[in-house]
């Protein structure tokens, strides 16, 4: 009875009361969620700051060029300190180079986003032909092609010290653009016996996707979006007749 008293009133060492048991739980779980919820908002302002200082590299680099741009304008231009852009890239370098990359991965979703509203697969010459046509409409609509995205990929190509990313940021040649066009081109090659390489076929057809982008950065008030799809399909259909 007494070991029973002092449990219930006093606790033996090593026991503790149901109640204190259950606030304890109850403040260790409020401490781990308010951690979680740390972590998230770190995470959250992390994301935040990293997407700051590229839009603000990108606006530098439209009014003064990249070589041009410097730490301390982009400090001005997004508002964080230097201390913030060396956590988050190291460098001045950096930043330019992953500005670079993050252009190239938001090109590369775009045209995979509307050509999966094409046929999934290129095993049939309409197939091939349908999925050039969703391209050709991807590549000059306003969401990719305008003046801040020519101007920026242009900017980056004048910079042969960008050329150390490898192939496949701000260009197409290597790229899977450019495997996607050939694939393409090569069942539409079989289907109506044209000649010549698929190879130098798929060349014609990105060489002339780039020319036209280099009109539209030249010529930006004289451009038309949809005579340049048309440019295209002429071209696809001389290559390919009966399918453009």
């Amino acid at each position: 009875m007494i070991v029973h008293c002092r449990w219930k009133f006093a606790a033996i060492p090593g026991m503790v009361p149901e109640r204190r048991r259950v606030a304890g739980k109850q403040k260790r779980g409020g401490q781990m969620a308010s951690a979680e919820e740390t972590r998230k908002k770190r995470k959250v302002d992390k994301d935040l700051h990293r997407e700051v200082l590229l839009e603000a590299t990108a606006s530098v680099i439209l009014k003064y060029g990249v070589s041009g741009t410097t730490i301390s304008r982009i400090q001005e231009e997004s508002g964080l300190s230097r201390g913030m852009i060396n956590l988050h890239f190291q460098s001045k370098d950096n930043l330019i180079r992953e500005l670079a990359v993050h252009m190239t991965q938001e090109y590369n979703d775009a045209w995979r986003s509307f050509t999966s509203q094409a046929p999934h697969s290129v095993s049939t010459p309409e197939d091939a032909a349908a999925r050039l046509q969703a391209l050709f409409a991807t590549d000059f609509s306003e969401a990719v092609l305008n003046e801040r995205s020519a101007r920026l990929t242009f900017a980056f190509r004048a910079e042969p010290d960008l050329q150390a990313l490898g192939t496949g940021y701000i260009e197409t040649r290597g790229t899977d653009l450019h495997d996607h066009v050939r694939n393409c081109c090569k069942v539409l090659c079989d289907a109506c016996g044209t000649q010549g390489d698929p190879e130098k076929v798929t060349m014609a057809i990105m060489s002339l996707l780039e020319g036209l982008w280099t009109d539209f950065h030249a010529h930006p008030d004289e451009f038309s979006r949809e005579y340049a799809v048309e440019i295209c399909r002429t071209t696809a259909r001389a290559f390919f007749p009966g399918y453009f």
